[in-house]
C-alpha cells in the first residue's frame, strides 16, 4: 500500500516513523525547509519509555514526484487544510482515500447528513466552500486520534502517551479501505478501531479539545492541571455540556459521560495541549474548528452556548496579543 503523509508536525512525524516500519511504502510530504532538514538530520523520536530512535524516512517537498497513492493522510492544522489543495491533486487516483487527522469539526461533517446539515459547508471551517469543492467528501475516511505528542523543531518529537485511533467512512459506508487502514495502524503498534459512526467519535475527541485546549491558553496550565483543579475543571465541564447539547440535537448519542471524558483527559498528565504549544510559538490557533464550528452548529440547531462564546472571545484576544508581542 502506498501512503503519503502530508504535514511534518508532531503527529505527521509520529505516523511517518511508525507506519514507515511496516510493509507499506510511506512518504512524508513536507514544506521545502522541513523536508531539507529531515533529509539532512533524519527524524528523532523520543518514546514514552524515553527511548530515542533516529530514522531516515522517505521525504519530499514535491508531491508530483510521488504519483497516485492508495491513502493520503493529512496531518496539518484545520486552518492549514486550504494550503494542501494543490499538493493533494497529484496524489489522487480514482480510489485514493483521504484521511484527515485534524482537531475539531471537520469540513466534511455535513456530508450526506439530514437537515440542518444537509451537505451545506460550515462557514467557520470552510468559509467559501473551497475544501468541499476540492477535497471530495466521498473520498474521506474520518479519523480521530488520542495520542499525545509534542514537536521540538522540524526533526524531533516526543510521543508522550496513548496509541488510540478511530476510523470510519465519512458517508457511513462499508468500505474495504477502512479495514485496510485499521490493519496497517495495528501493524505499526497503534491501537486502532473501526466505527460505523465516525461523527460520534469526532465529538468524543472534540469534547476534550473544546473543554481544555482554550483554557490551557488562558492559564498556561498543562492538561492534567486543568482537569484536576476544581475551578478550571468546572469551566471545562460547562463547555463540554454545552457541546453535548448541540451534538445531541444533531442526533449524536454519547456512550461516555462528561466526567468519564474528563478523567480520560486527566490521564494524559502534565502535557501541554497542542493549542498551548501553538500559542507559545505565536502560531495561529485552531479556534474556528474547535469552538467556532460548534457555535455555528449551535445556531443551526437553536442551542444557547454562552460559555463557549465567552471563552472564544477571551482566547482570541489573548492570541492576538501574543502575536503582537512576538512581532514587536
Amino acid at each position: 500500500m502506498k501512503i503519503a503523509i502530508v504535514g511534518a508536525g508532531a503527529v505527521g512525524g509520529l505516523l511517518t516513523a511508525r507506519l514507515g516500519a511496516t510493509d507499506a511504502e510511506v512518504t512524508l510530504v513536507a514544506r521545502p525547509n522541513a523536508a531539507a532538514a529531515i533529509r539532512r538530520d533524519g527524524l528523532t523520536m523520543v518514546t514514552p519509555l524515553t527511548r530515542v530512535a533516529r530514522l531516515h524516512p522517505r521525504v519530499t517537498d514535491d508531491s508530483l514526484s510521488l504519483g497516485r497513492q492508495d491513502v493520503v493522510i493529512l496531518c496539518v492544522k484545520a486552518h492549514a487544510l486550504r494550503g494542501t489543495v494543490d499538493t493533494l491533486a497529484p496524489l489522487l487516483g480514482p480510489e485514493t482515500a483521504i484521511v484527515p487527522m485534524i482537531n475539531g469539526i471537520p469540513w466534511w461533517y455535513p456530508h450526506r447528513q439530514p437537515e440542518p446539515l444537509a451537505d451545506r459547508p460550515l462557514r467557520s471551517v470552510d468559509p467559501d466552500g473551497l475544501l468541499w469543492r476540492s477535497i471530495d467528501p466521498d473520498r474521506v475516511v474520518g479519523a480521530t486520534t488520542f495520542v499525545a505528542v509534542e514537536g521540538d523543531g522540524p526533526t524531533r518529537f516526543r510521543h508522550i502517551s496513548d496509541q488510540r485511533f478511530v476510523f470510519g467512512d465519512a458517508a457511513d459506508r462499508d468500505r474495504p479501505i477502512v479495514e485496510r487502514i485499521v490493519t496497517l495502524f495495528g501493524q505499526a503498534g497503534f491501537q486502532p478501531a473501526r466505527t460505523d459512526d465516525i461523527r460520534q467519535a469526532v465529538w468524543v475527541k472534540l469534547w476534550g479539545n473544546l473543554g481544555f485546549n482554550p483554557l490551557s491558553v488562558l492559564t498556561g496550565a498543562t492538561l492534567g492541571r486543568l482537569c484536576n483543579d476544581p475551578g478550571t475543571r468546572e469551566v471545562g465541564r460547562a463547555l463540554m455540556l454545552e457541546a453535548k447539547t448541540v451534538a445531541e440535537r444533531l442526533g449524536i448519542t454519547f456512550a461516555t459521560s462528561v466526567d468519564e471524558r474528563i478523567a480520560m483527559a486527566a490521564g494524559v498528565g502534565e502535557f501541554k495541549t497542542s493549542m498551548l504549544q501553538d500559542y507559545e510559538a505565536g502560531r495561529r490557533l485552531e479556534l474556528d474548528a474547535i469552538l467556532g464550528s460548534v457555535i455555528e452548529l449551535a445556531e443551526r440547531v437553536g442551542a444557547e452556548v454562552p460559555m463557549m462564546r465567552a471563552v472564544l472571545s477571551l482566547v482570541d484576544l489573548r492570541a492576538r496579543e501574543r502575536r503582537s508581542e512576538l512581532a514587536a
